[in-house]
């Protein structure tokens, strides 16, 4: 996808289930860019805590990427509505809890989010759609709903 449009990386890994939890430090020690991709939220985050890259991904200084799963999993309270309504600890690396995927056609989701944002406020994020965050910069793109307290208005 970045070779497509002009940005391609010299060198890449993957680190799944296979990759001892000392080279998986390592390999993140060692980016520049550390892309959380996406699949099964819960999985990957455990995946996560127990290679121990959970230590270095929050104190590298590699630029951060996180599609669908990977940016659920980089908040403070991470939420998977597949599995379960009850928000489980993130990363911590940005304190803005996303559903990524997000279409007001799904109304067993809708109400589902409705429900948690009364103590969880949530971005709720259509495709093609992102948000940055340098430092204290916050800026988005694409259309993501604030639901917060039961009402869904426009981000940002």
């Amino acid at each position: 996808m970045f070779e497509e449009i002009g940005l391609p990386f010299a060198r890449h890994y993957v680190i799944d289930n296979r990759t001892e939890p000392s080279h998986a430090t390592q390999l993140v020690n060692d980016a520049t860019c550390v892309f959380l991709m996406g699949g099964h939220p819960g999985q990957q985050m455990r995946l996560i805590r127990d290679t121990g890259i959970n230590r270095v991904i929050c104190d590298t200084p590699a630029v951060l990427l996180g599609v669908s799963a990977g940016a659920i999993n980089m908040a403070v309270r991470s939420l998977d509505t597949k599995e379960s309504p009850v928000p489980y600890e993130g990363l911590g690396l940005a304190d803005i809890t996303v559903k990524p995927h997000f279409s007001f056609d799904d109304q067993q989701v809708l109400s589902i989010l409705l429900s948690i944002s009364e103590e969880l406020p949530i971005c709720a994020m259509k495709d093609d759609s992102a948000i940055f965050i340098a430092g204290d910069r916050v800026s988005s793109m694409g259309t993501i709903h604030w639901i917060h307290q039961g009402e869904v208005s426009p981000y940002r």
